[in-house]
């Protein structure tokens, strides 16, 4: 009797350290960094709000960083994803071992608001921009801006770095700069403080924006994961272009902004989100262009030095669909 109570009290021990460890397994939260919870990152805060991330199992919770500590955070381990693509591209660029597993969002959506002054971009010669930060993808589409209206991007214009859109409008606001790159609703915050929308982006150039970075060890180690991520933001994707209506709720209600401000920003903006996360390998090779000659980069890199689209491809097999 002593031996079999010893069995059966051996086995609870087994049984309750074994339950313990699954709950600890499944109480893991995935923390995931975006810039700001506005329309640039409406993927991450559509798939937590419609609860797509719960449906794969995961604990998840979005955290908005600066783009050049979210993307330490990532190489650290400190967060598990970071949907800030060009930090990634330009970390990938500079050594560390980081990928980018699906494209969110195809072209810019970053608007540039003046003060009244300001009548067109080339006016903005010998004044100051605000931007997220050096390097960030705000620096580099600035840049790229810049160069389009005939302006050296390193000698004609001086860049800010500000940190997120509304810091950006701030400086704007206090006469710290004369312009700043923004995203939706920012642009439309600053035209109800009297400044005025200059031109969008999006219809000077096509550049990819905001995508799912990751550890390259991640990928090789725990794809299962990824590709449960992948298939939550891709769910996300397809209901803000399905959705207007919810989308803009959503919006509303994570960026704590104005119902009729979020819709504006939709509006505006939800045509330029991917509908499968899947681009083109040209388009890929500009932006990695873009980004080397802007971190000063000498070597050549590869598209599959920074992309990794194999998760996605496999998610749409299993969907039904053929990726294209």
């Amino acid at each position: 009797m002593k031996l079999r109570s010893s069995i059966l009290h051996g086995v609870f021990v087994v049984a309750v350290t074994l339950s313990l460890a699954l709950d600890s397994v499944e109480a893991k939260t995935i923390y995931i960094a975006v810039s700001n919870p506005d329309m640039s990152f409406l993927s991450g805060g559509v798939a937590k709000y419609q609860g797509y991330f719960k449906d794969e199992g995961l604990d998840v919770e979005v955290l908005q960083m600066n783009a050049n500590v979210s993307v330490a955070a990532l190489a650290a381990g400190n967060v598990d994803y970071n949907l800030i693509l060009q930090s990634v591209v330009t970390a990938n660029l500079r050594g560390l071992p980081l990928k980018i597993a699906g494209i969110l969002i195809e072209r810019p959506n970053h608007v540039v608001v003046t003060h009244p002054s300001i009548q067109k971009f080339a006016d903005l010669k010998n004044k100051k921009i605000a931007i997220s930060s050096f390097g960030s993808l705000v620096d580099i589409l600035a840049r790229l801006t810049a160069a389009h209206f005939n302006l050296d991007p390193r000698s004609e214009v001086q860049y800010v770095a500000a940190g997120s859109s509304s810091a950006r409008v701030a400086q704007l606001q206090t006469g710290v700069v004369q312009a700043a790159f923004v995203t939706p609703p920012g642009n439309l915050r600053a035209e109800a403080q009297g400044f005025k929308t200059l031109l969008r982006v999006r219809d000077l150039f096509p550049f990819h924006v905001n995508g799912i970075g990751v550890t390259e060890q991640k990928l090789k180690t725990n794809r299962d994961e990824v590709k449960k991520i992948v298939r939550a933001l891709l769910r996300a994707n397809r209901y803000i272009i399905n959705n207007p209506k919810g989308a803009v709720k959503i919006l509303s209600d994570w960026g704590r902004t104005k119902l009729e401000v979020a819709e504006d920003a939709y509006n505006d903006n939800a045509k330029n989100y991917s509908r499968n996360l899947l681009v083109s390998r040209a388009t890929l090779e500009n932006v990695i262009e873009s980004t080397r000659l802007n971190v000063e980069l000498k070597k050549n890199v590869s598209v599959d030095e920074i992309f990794d689209f194999s998760l996605v491809r496999e998610v749409l097999k299993e969907m039904g669909e053929s990726p294209s």
